[in-house]
This record gives structure tokens, sequence and C-alpha cells, in this order.
């Protein structure tokens, strides 16, 4: 009887760090958006996505820090003042960073006319599997390379720290439009960078 309960335990476990493992690196904290109404036919990953309407849209953080790859360079979302911003929190540890970093890299060039993408890398201790990270996936666009979270914490209130990958959309007002939890595919990022750019 003992050994059919500890299996049976075991396999409850095993079930449990499953599910985990398939919602993403980590869970979502208890600020995560209620799912549903929100979302607006978009569709994240795990569904934790928020759309802002414009009149009720607050100012977004001025993110930056070193960029990855570059000796003595920093990256600012302050540097693209009037374009949409989307800032993509990621490290190259994190499954689903790998499995979203191509459409993130083929979003951001089909909507370079309105928008600039940032990364903000994030628990990587050292340049090397990050910057290899980028060159394997050909993504193009600038990250901050952010080992201590001095910059994840400048998103604050925004972004869940356990929360990775994370996706924030800002509008050219530098505001918070969307947020996404979660892995987000190309289409979805392309679809709200036109609707934020269209000034919806």
């Amino acid at each position: 009887m003992r050994r059919a309960r500890r299996g049976v335990v075991a396999s409850l476990a095993v079930a449990a760090a499953t599910s985990l493992l398939l919602a993403g690196c980590s869970a979502t904290g208890a600020d995560e958006p209620t799912r549903g109404a929100d979302q607006q036919g978009y569709v994240g990953s795990d569904g934790a996505l928020t759309r802002i309407a414009p009149d009720q849209r607050e100012p977004g953080p001025t993110v930056s820090g070193e960029q990855l790859g570059a000796t003595d360079k920093t990256v600012s979302t302050a540097d693209y003042p009037g374009k949409v911003v989307v800032l993509n929190v990621w490290g190259s540890w994190c499954p689903p960073c790998r499995q979203e970093a191509a459409g993130l890299q083929a979003a951001s060039v089909a909507t370079k006319a309105d928008a600039q993408f940032v990364g903000i890398n994030t628990r990587d201790a050292s340049p090397a599997a990050p910057e290899a990270f980028l060159r394997t996936q050909g993504v193009t666009y600038p990250s901050i390379f952010d080992p201590s979270g001095k910059s994840l914490l400048q998103l604050a209130g925004q972004v869940p720290p356990s929360a990775i990958p994370s996706t924030l959309v800002l509008d050219r007002e530098g505001r918070v439009a969307i947020r996404v939890l979660g892995q987000v595919s190309e289409n979805t990022l392309t679809a709200m960078v036109a609707e934020v750019a269209a000034g919806r």
C-alpha cells in the first residue's frame, strides 16, 4: 500500500513539473492580467495579454543599459522618440525565449518603419551565452545586457521579475499600450505594432 501511494505521489509531482515547464520559463505572479476579455483578439502562448486603451495609458519606463555585444555602448528607449518601442525580456537559458526569437526578429524587420525592438537580457552571468544566442537566432536589434536585473527593475509594476519571456509595446508617446507575459508569435507582434502605430 505504501509503495502504491509513493507511486501516485511521484506521478503527481512529475505532472506538476511538466505543466510548469509548458507554461514558460517561470510562473507569472499574482498581478497576471485577467484572461479573456482584455485580449482584444490577440492570443499569447499562455493567454496573459493586456491591452490598454489610449485614453487609459500611463507613461512607460525609460529603460537603459549596456548594449550586449558592443563595447562601451548603451541602449535606451529614449533613443527612439516618436517610434513604437517593443521591449522583450529574455534569457539564453529560457526555452520559450529560443522558440519566439525568430518571430521577434521577423516582426522587427516587418515593422521597422514604425517600431524599434529592444531586448533586455536577464539572468545570464556573462555575455558569452547571450551573444551566442543572438548569433544563432540571427537577432539584429539591440539588447541590454542586464545580469544584475537593474534594467529589469525599471519595468517594476509592468513585468513581474519571474515572467520570462515578457514583451511590452510602448506607443509613440512612450506609454505602455500592450503587455504580454509569456511567449509571443510573429503575427501577434506585427498586428500589435500596426495597431499601436496607428494610434489605437
